[in-house]
């Protein structure tokens, strides 16, 4: 092959690469790929955003919304600075559980909603109810004090303890002292809420506290 055909094979090939080089639909080779939108950090919102419920579990209302962040500034003092959402499916129920964190942790607020699961092994709350609190209240004196020695310290002292009914709340309510203040239960079409609130005060402050969470919670049912 003479000069001049290779020096014509060579410029043809120069051309042609440099039209490569500027083609937009070209992969680049070397260019840093974009971070992901999952793994890139973003600011706290301003209002409390709830935290998805697991993918297996479907509840029939959003927990976190029950109780607002106004609700809280007016009862507790303190809008909260996030939600911390949790669901689980538990002897035929779904028991969804909402926990307002406060900036001042002991005032924060739990929120439990009981619920039927779906499938045949559904369980109807109302007859849960009667089990937990109809006959818990029926039971004398000498039977509580049995059963609270069985239990340990805590929660479980609200076993032990009569609940004391609550009238003007959904169907019907009950609250449940314990040491450290206590737990109301409402009653309310197919599903059950248990509200118990942290902070100062004594057991009926924390059960006029309560209440007033309730019956916020009870209009946006």
């Amino acid at each position: 092959m003479s000069r001049t055909a290779y020096l014509i094979a060579f410029i043809f090939f120069f051309i042609m690469t440099a039209c490569r080089s500027n083609d937009p639909s070209a992969p680049a080779t070397n260019a840093k790929a974009p971070a992901s939108p999952m793994t890139m950090a973003s600011p706290v919102p301003p209002a409390p955003a709830s935290t998805a419920p697991s993918p297996t579990v479907k509840t029939t209302a959003d927990v976190c919304s029950l109780i607002s962040g106004a609700d809280l500034q007016n009862i507790q003092g303190e809008q909260p600075k996030e939600t911390q959402r949790s669901d689980r499916e538990d002897a035929g129920f779904i028991v969804s559980q909402c926990y307002y964190s406060l900036p001042t942790t002991t005032n924060s607020v739990v929120l439990n909603l009981t619920t039927p699961a779906g499938g045949a092994g559904a369980r109807d709350p109302r007859e849960y109810w009667e089990e937990t609190f109809a006959r818990k209240a029926e039971k004398s004196e000498p039977e509580r004090k049995r059963e609270g020695k069985a239990k340990e310290e805590g929660e479980g002292e609200e076993s032990a303890v009569r609940p004391q009914k609550i009238a003007g709340l959904g169907e019907d309510a009950y609250w449940i002292a314990n040491r450290v203040g206590g737990a109301l239960y409402v009653l309310n079409k197919d599903l059950i809420f248990r509200i118990s609130v942290g902070g100062p005060g004594d057991a009926n402050a924390k059960l006029k506290k309560s209440k007033a969470l309730a019956q916020r919670a009870l209009q946006r049912i």
